[in-house]
């Protein structure tokens, strides 16, 4: 997955990118199926009044794209739930497009049944 990470207002380490990266590994082994080009992540990392971090997540993955964003006390905990959130929506997407083949294969089946 080719990333984007950066800022508004604070300085990133490498340690915050490699957590980031960290985080991410989950959608990466989820949608690993997917060509290596198509799946691209822009995530922004800021502080937030009252030392809190905001994370917000551009995410595309084969044209399809996901936003989320979130706000927590610890950069950790606002990757996880941001990482959680997108995984919600990948799957979601992935039951509809099921849902969706089958409604077309169930068409196609009693398309070939009226045919014969």
């Amino acid at each position: 997955m080719q990333y984007q990470i950066t800022s508004d207002n604070i300085d990133l380490s490498p340690s915050m990118e490699a957590l980031t990266k960290e985080k991410f590994e989950r959608i990466e082994a989820r949608t690993d199926n997917l060509p290596e080009g198509s799946r691209f992540a822009r995530v922004v990392l800021n502080s937030v009044p009252d030392d809190q971090f905001e994370v917000k997540v551009n995410l595309i993955l084969s044209g399809k794209e996901y936003f989320s964003d979130e706000t927590a006390f610890t950069l950790e905990n606002a990757l996880v739930v941001v990482v959680e959130e997108l995984l919600d929506m990948i799957e979601k997407d992935s039951i509809v497009q099921r849902r969706k083949d089958l409604k077309k294969e169930e068409d196609l089946e009693e398309f070939l049944i009226e045919e014969v």
